[in-house]
């Protein structure tokens, strides 16, 4: 949380972090500093902005809309339509088929993998950063940033060198021939269809119905200005300055 709030003092100072170099030239006396950073007050930040205001309030009117009607003469349906069914029977008969008694199979024998023995170095911590507060001669404090190195180790693992296999045996399949009842024919339905009869009428017809809405008339609007906070003062950090230290 310290070092997200420093990051964020920084990007708002609108400066750089120090070099390690530049470090050193500022006055951080710990030779491994990257970064070094002063406290700082900052005053609060204001600006002036545009608001709307009402001159005159919206206003309603309600707008009604007789019916609209039309005749249309219309093709309806005096007698509908029919189908008529017939059943015809499946037609059935002997045939011989060579059917499978016993379905091919296959056998397996295991060659297992072979292995190799590797060694290689890993990386158990990574290299990182750590912050130091200091404080110098003057009694001024500083926020250093400090690296860590990585921690590694050997280590020796074991390497497919040839994958297992499998070295497969076939045995067939077993048949015989056999006479069995099948369907030669399948049962069906003859349909045969009467279409319907059909008259014109005359038919009064609403196109659209009696309707009422509501029309809204828009306020009238004004822009006011008026000054606001955007930012409140504190206290922040930002990069050290030259000649803290002398």
């Amino acid at each position: 949380m310290m070092l997200r709030s420093l990051s964020v003092a920084v990007a708002l100072a609108g400066l750089a972090p120090l070099t390690l170099s530049e470090a050193h030239a500022f006055g951080c006396d710990d030779r491994r500093a990257v970064e070094c950073y002063e406290k700082v007050t900052t005053p609060d930040v204001y600006k002036t902005v545009s608001r709307p205001i009402v001159v005159a309030p919206a206003r309603t009117e309600v707008v009604r809309e007789p019916a609209v009607v039309v005749t249309r003469t219309d093709r309806v349906q005096t007698t509908p339509g029919r189908w008529s069914a017939e059943h015809v029977p499946a037609q059935y008969g002997s045939v011989e088929r060579t059917v499978m008694v016993k379905p091919a199979s296959v056998t397996y024998a295991m060659v297992p993998a072979q292995y190799s023995t590797v060694r290689e170095t890993v990386v158990v911590q990574p290299a990182s950063y750590r912050w130091e507060r200091q404080m110098d001669r003057h009694g001024r404090e500083t926020l250093c940033k400090v690296e860590v190195p990585a921690i590694t180790r050997h280590v020796e693992r074991a390497v497919q060198v040839a994958p297992a296999t499998r070295v497969a045996h076939a045995v067939p399949a077993i048949y015989q021939t056999v006479r069995q009842t099948v369907q030669i024919a399948p049962a069906t339905v003859r349909k045969t269809y009467t279409p319907p009869h059909y008259a014109t009428v005359d038919r009064t017809v609403l196109v659209k119905p009696a309707t009422e809405h509501v029309v809204t008339r828009p306020a009238v609007m004004a822009v006011a200005e008026q000054s606001v906070l955007v930012q409140k003062g504190g206290t922040g950090w930002r990069p050290a300055r030259r000649g803290w230290f002398h």
